[in-house]
């Protein structure tokens, strides 16, 4: 149960990532592909942490994957990789928006336009 359960999750992940594509596709000034990758790297974490927890459990046989420190870092490792990603990419996203406006302020400025 828990499984399909687990399994179900990931649609409305899929579709997210599906939308945000679109998104991209249809304005690419909108989104940094690196956003882009790390959300869909996301689903590298989710495979890396489903694969180190089966090790855990059905394996090693600890009761969760977080009793076994090794394992349960290279999970934590795996969304730290992911968030960096995300954040990146939005923090570029950021600057480029930033730059843009900065530039058709100065355009606008009586000091650009030569009105001193």
């Amino acid at each position: 149960m828990d499984n399909a359960v687990m399994m179900l999750s990931l649609v409305p992940y899929l579709l997210f990532l599906y939308l945000i594509w679109r998104i991209y596709r249809l304005d690419p000034r909108l989104l940094h592909p690196i956003t882009i990758i790390g959300f869909v790297a996301m689903l590298g974490f989710i495979a890396v942490t489903a694969t180190t927890g089966f090790i855990a459990l059905k394996v090693i046989g600890a009761t969760t994957l977080a009793h076994v420190d090794a394992l349960h870092g290279m999970a934590e490792g795996a969304l730290t990789i992911t968030n960096g990603l995300i954040v990146f990419g939005l923090k570029k996203q950021l600057d480029k928006t930033n730059a843009v406006e900065t530039s058709e302020e100065d355009e606008t400025s009586p000091v650009a336009a030569g009105y001193r």
